[in-house]
């Protein structure tokens, strides 16, 4: 029976000490994990907002390059704008001069007339109706019969 005791205390183990410390680093890194995980996830939903916000100007820019026709466009029909918690606002800001034309594009022969248009993306839930995205393009100023000028 002595020597069965003698070969029990020549077993090392940890001590209370050290079991404590290794559970308090295994929770600081649990807790970092956490933490990065909630973050990756908060920049995954903004960017997933970002990308539908964008997308939502893309389809109203596609309206309004499509519309033919030098009135503009009021408003942009619901079945093809189907979302219901947000508004486009399309505003025309006249013709585009040579200063506004990038350098490679200016003085091309046959240069069609361009007007600056401006693409707001509003969200209704909010209270103040804020302005969430905003698309600037150029579109081609048709003449009186839809026709491109000669």
């Amino acid at each position: 029976m002595m020597i069965h005791r003698q070969f029990i205390r020549g077993v090392k183990s940890f001590t209370l000490i050290e079991v404590i410390i290794a559970i308090g680093i295994l929770a600081i890194s649990l807790a970092s994990l956490f933490q990065i995980i909630a973050s990756s996830r908060a920049r995954i939903a903004k960017a997933e907002e970002s990308w539908r916000n964008m997308h939502m100007l893309t389809q109203a820019a596609e309206y309004v390059l499509l519309h033919s026709g030098n009135s503009g466009v009021d408003g942009i029909d619901r079945d093809f704008f189907p979302y219901q918690d947000y508004q486009i606002n399309v505003i025309y800001e006249g013709e585009v001069t040579d200063e506004q034309i990038a350098d490679d594009f200016r003085s091309i022969d046959g240069q069609l007339p361009l007007e600056l248009c401006v693409i707001e993306l509003v969200n209704l839930k909010t209270s103040g109706k804020e302005v969430v995205g905003t698309l600037e393009l150029e579109r081609i100023i048709y003449d009186d019969e839809g026709l491109e000028p000669e």
